[in-house]
């Protein structure tokens, strides 16, 4: 039984690092037709149209 509670949390865990790294928080927006950072992307600024 304490096997299973163990797995189940890790499972949450996991769950919400991927979550977490996968989430698009350090991204590109497109806002009123210009594209505007939203935290830290890593990316360079989108070349295409915002519309």
């Amino acid at each position: 039984m304490v096997k299973y509670i163990f797995l189940a949390i890790i499972l949450v865990i996991l769950s919400v690092m991927t979550i977490r790294l996968f989430s698009g928080e350090d991204d590109w927006m497109c806002q009123n037709g210009q594209w505007v950072k939203h935290s830290q992307p890593s990316s360079p600024m989108p070349q295409t149209e915002c519309r």
